[in-house]
């Protein structure tokens, strides 16, 4: 049995890094305290920069039951 979050969202791919990159804040996993740290840092205009070894939402959180 697979997650509602993978069968129902189609999620978007990014390229790799493949430059360096200055940052004030660098967070370092895509789940979903990764992505809320980035959104609400970048709606203060702090510059912010999100790294995921994989996929956006695909490891606990894409397999997680939680609500928000």
């Amino acid at each position: 049995m697979g997650s509602l979050w993978q069968h129902k969202t189609s999620l978007p791919e990014f390229q790799s890094l493949t430059k360096d990159m200055q940052t004030d804040v660098l967070v370092i996993g895509g789940g979903m305290a990764g992505l809320l740290t980035v959104y609400f840092l970048q709606k203060k205009g702090i510059d912010t920069v999100l790294v995921e070894q994989d996929r956006i939402c695909s490891g606990t959180t894409g397999c997680t039951t939680a609500k928000l």
